[in-house]
């Protein structure tokens, strides 16, 4: 069983890395996250940055949202950094969102955004999330997971990468906001030392546990 579930990993970073490529990977089709609510104003989809409106008995498309605008064409090959703009444009669109209804209005959040939606006209207020004190952008998009969230009247908590947030939907404004601990951080992988080898890495010490290696990983 600890042989197939290395193996099962492995396949997974694999499939991870080839994802991180982008596109251009001899015509693979990326598909993001898909949600889907329903309300008595209809089925909303939302789907790699998306937002579509159909009707529930028909299933016709009534309206779409491009919540980033339209994806720009796929740059000629050869040019890198048109490539690499093209790719970010694509890697935000698959960022995994949440959606939550709200009275009239669809919250969405995806990446760095949050979009509160009128499920009639389908036009959206947007809050940005990052904060102030963030580092500048370095040019390549950082995907992360869905943040884990909870909607208490019109307070929306949200734990995403390494903060904690509280928003005021009625008025798209943030409340407050704080680092998590690092044991509340994403975890991430560090092979440096390999698996289950000592602190020094020396092999004399027969491949003691641990080291000072610390759960949580900082960001």
């Amino acid at each position: 069983m600890k042989h197939l579930f290395s193996a099962v990993l492995i396949l997974l970073l694999a499939a991870g890395a080839l994802l991180a490529q982008g596109p251009g990977g001899g015509g693979m089709q990326v598909t993001g996250n898909t949600l889907m609510v329903t309300t008595p104003k209809g089925l909303f989809v939302l789907r790699n940055g998306v937002l579509g409106k159909f009707d529930p008995a028909t299933l016709k498309s009534v309206m779409t949202l491009e919540l980033f605008g339209p994806l720009p064409a796929a740059p000629a090959a050869g040019d890198r950094d048109a490539r690499q703009a093209y790719s970010t444009e694509v890697q935000k669109r698959m960022a995994a969102p949440i959606l939550l209804v709200k009275d009239n209005a669809l919250l969405i959040v995806i990446g760095d955004g949050l979009a509160r939606i009128d499920q009639d006209t389908l036009k959206s207020d947007a809050l940005t999330l990052n904060s102030p004190n963030a580092p500048a952008p370095t040019g390549q998009f950082r995907q992360e997971g869905a943040p884990g969230y909870l909607l208490l009247g019109n307070t929306l908590y949200l734990m995403r990468g390494t903060e904690i947030l509280s928003i005021d939907v009625a008025n798209m404004k943030i409340l407050a906001r704080g680092p998590l601990p690092k044991e509340l951080q994403p975890l991430q992988f560090n092979f440096g030392g390999g698996f289950g080898g000592g602190g020094n890495n020396n092999r004399n010490n027969g491949g003691g546990g641990g080291g000072n290696r610390n759960g949580g990983g900082n960001q």
